[in-house]
């Protein structure tokens, strides 16, 4: 059941997978339900209580309307700060009516916290690597969703006033539930020369009439009037800042990239959540989670980002490959050249100012509202839809009758309008279309989480090897050592090491009484070729790729015990001691 204004909406519910409900110590969640801007604030404080000595939680800044950014950092301290590991940063609901983004990131946190002393792989990454988790970007608009009239495509923007038609007023045209049923649905009025017609086997379908036909309604929107006067509906609703278009890399303005604000990091919220993101240099993947189309995607979002680097690429390749699989249907993509171009998004900001591997996780698939038998196929279908192949309207009324009940759609009713005179209201209910039933939601908060937690489990984790400690004589040594990282994210990405954004790794070896005489990373260690550095040779600066190694020389003079130490930003340090 979900209450939104005046108006209770009820949807089957079924548990379809055994953690549907859950319990996490004192603190009860279930995923049957969508969580509230005030349920949502509630689960993450009974998480931190329930699991103190393995949660942190903070509020990153205050929004334009002044509520709290949350954000839960998972770590086990007993084992190194959080800054000391490889860590995932997952946010959901930058788009305020992207709600089911913020039920993955609550499930995630519970899953960690509760199995860890239940599942050994959840207690292994708990204890080595660190999530910093922000269930809800856009605080403000995802709780006007739950608590105003609204629509399942009405929310996407900040908080922010804008002055969208450029008539000198700001936010004076919006959206409006004219009928006050608590929803603000769609409008239609009856016009022989408007585009749509009736659909033949279903009156509440509206199609698009061909060339010729002769129509029967005109769409016009959502709910609403011409408040100014202007001749227009709803043109200058709440906002527009779209926060995904205000990110400092490659920003628009926005009559290149609508919703961009009017310079880039305007936000209070995109600024709370990038001084955040700084703080935390050990970040080594984000996952941001958005609601449609069923789609893994990495950038770049647009040309102006470049190329990415055959080295990344493959990282990228590797874990969207695999994605796939843990989440069917799911399909990985590029943004800009699969979907559309993109700007100052947040993605983008990360791997090109910040060198930081990242996912859009749209969460979404309109297939999972047919009403067919297994791999039919029909008329219409388009499988290079990249929104996961749009179920026609006639088939998702069917799905709405026989699988929710009639829940999901209002049938047309006559109002009156005051410009219009006669038109009718209805259409798809505000918790649909964008947005999974209820009984939907336990099998998608699971699979992704476990695609977040495979990325998890896939950052770079090093482990140092001696390969050879040989005596020149002369009291000289030459020591070999190997840094070799079995995971698929690199310690430093390729993006990070040309632009020189991120500190390298260093391994450095020390001991009283040693003099370094050289030192250098072995190329080739068949044919001996080594790549020696000029300054401080105790101290060589590198990193160590995906699936890969890195092999390092030193030729020092003296005895006794010596030490070996890799340390890095991405992942925990290691030393290793040797006897000379």
């Amino acid at each position: 059941m979900h209450r939104y204004g005046n108006c209770i909406l009820t949807v089957a519910s079924v548990c379809v997978i055994p953690c549907a409900a859950l319990a996490a110590g004192d603190a009860q969640l279930t995923f049957d339900h969508y969580y509230d801007g005030p349920a949502v604030e509630k689960a993450l404080h009974d998480l931190h209580s329930a699991y103190p000595n393995l949660t942190g939680l903070e509020s990153l800044g205050k929004s334009e309307e002044g509520r709290d950014i949350w954000a839960l950092t998972i770590n086990n301290p007993a084992t190194g700060a959080d800054t000391e590991k490889s860590a995932v940063y997952v946010d959901g609901a930058i788009h305020g009516n992207e709600i089911q983004a913020t039920e993955v990131c609550l499930y995630l946190a519970w899953y960690l916290l509760d199995g860890y002393d239940r599942i050994p792989v959840l207690k292994e990454l708990v204890d080595s690597r660190a999530f910093y988790i922000v269930p809800v970007v856009n605080v403000d608009i995802r709780a006007r969703f739950f608590a105003k009239p609204g629509g399942y495509n009405i929310g996407r923007t900040g908080s922010v006033s804008y002055d969208d038609d450029r008539d000198g007023l700001v936010d004076e045209d919006g959206d409006e539930d004219l009928d006050g049923d608590g929803e603000i649905l769609q409008m239609r009025v009856e016009e022989p020369f408007g585009r749509y017609k009736t659909h033949p086997d279903d009156p509440r379908v509206m199609v698009r009439i061909k060339p010729g036909e002769i129509g029967k309604w005109r769409l016009l929107g959502s709910e609403g009037i011409d408040n100014d006067g202007d001749g227009r509906l709803n043109e200058d609703p709440l906002g527009f800042l779209d926060m995904n278009r205000n990110y400092g890399f490659k920003w628009q303005p926005p009559y290149v990239q609508r919703g961009a604000g009017d310079f880039p990091m305007s936000g209070k919220v995109t600024r709370a959540i990038s001084n955040f993101v700084i703080s935390k240099p050990n970040i080594c993947f984000d996952v941001a989670l958005h609601n449609f189309g069923g789609l893994i995607v990495r950038g770049p979002g647009s040309k102006l980002a470049g190329r990415y680097s055959q080295q990344d690429i493959k990282v990228y390749d590797f874990l969207g490959k695999e994605g796939e699989k843990i989440i069917p249907g799911y399909r990985y993509i590029i943004g800009r050249k699969d979907m559309y171009t993109t700007h100052g998004d947040f993605d983008e900001w990360m791997y090109s100012n910040l060198g930081i591997f990242g996912f859009v996780g749209e969460l979404f698939m309109t297939s999972q509202q047919r009403y067919r038998k297994p791999g039919e196929k029909k008329e219409g279908d388009r499988p290079d839809d990249v929104f996961a192949d749009r179920t026609p309207d006639e088939e998702k009324q069917k799905f709405n009758d026989f699988v929710n009940q009639g829940t999901m759609f209002k049938n047309w009713e006559k109002f009156e309008h005051p410009q219009f005179g006669e038109v009718e209201i209805g259409g798809w209910r505000t918790f649909t279309t964008r947005i999974p039933s209820t009984f939907q939601l336990p099998e998608m908060v699971h699979r992704n989480a476990s695609l977040i937690i495979f990325i998890a489990r896939h950052t770079p984790e090093v482990e140092l090897e001696i390969l050879d400690v040989k005596p020149l004589g002369d009291d000289l040594h030459r020591v070999r050592v190997r840094a070799r990282n079995r995971k698929a994210i690199p310690t430093i990405s390729a993006g990070a090491l040309k632009h020189d954004l991120v500190r390298k790794d260093i391994l450095s070896i020390e001991g009283s009484g040693l003099q370094v005489v050289s030192g250098g990373i072995v190329d080739d260690i068949h044919f001996d070729k080594v790549k020696h550095v000029e300054n401080r040779p105790h101290m060589i600066f590198t990193s160590v790729p995906s699936f890969g190694k890195r092999d390092v020389q030193w030729v020092v003079r003296g005895g006794g015990k010596a030490t070996i130490t890799f340390r890095s930003v991405k992942t925990q340090d290691r030393s290793v001691k040797i006897d000379l």
